[in-house]
């Protein structure tokens, strides 16, 4: 995959464990290197409120984490890449969300 698209970044993506979102019908995506966290958190919450499920209510927040830490969105997909990628060349990701509200 990056002998092909070599400035692109290839995720798997997919639901936490205790998440209570609705799983998104895709999983891989292939992710400019100098696209932000921030912004691929962005294309996470579109993708999850187009399952034509409950999608992510007004009051929680998506947080995206790989492994046990969670990324700045300020940060290029291409130096979390570069630091956490897996030995099979994926990034692998897993969003849940919290409610921000405190209830």
């Amino acid at each position: 995959m990056l002998e092909k698209y070599p400035e692109k970044i290839p995720i798997i993506c997919e639901k936490a464990p205790r998440c209570d979102l609705p799983s998104m019908g895709k999983k891989k995506f292939l992710v400019p290197g100098t696209m932000l966290c921030g912004e691929f958190k962005y294309i996470v919450h579109k993708h999850i409120n187009q399952t034509g499920g409950r999608g992510v209510a007004s009051d929680q927040t998506i947080y995206l984490f790989i492994g046990n830490n969670s990324p700045r969105t300020s940060s290029a997909m291409a130096d979390i890449y570069g630091m956490y990628k897996s030995n099979d060349g994926f990034l692998y990701i897993t969003y849940t969300a919290e409610n921000t509200l405190g209830q």
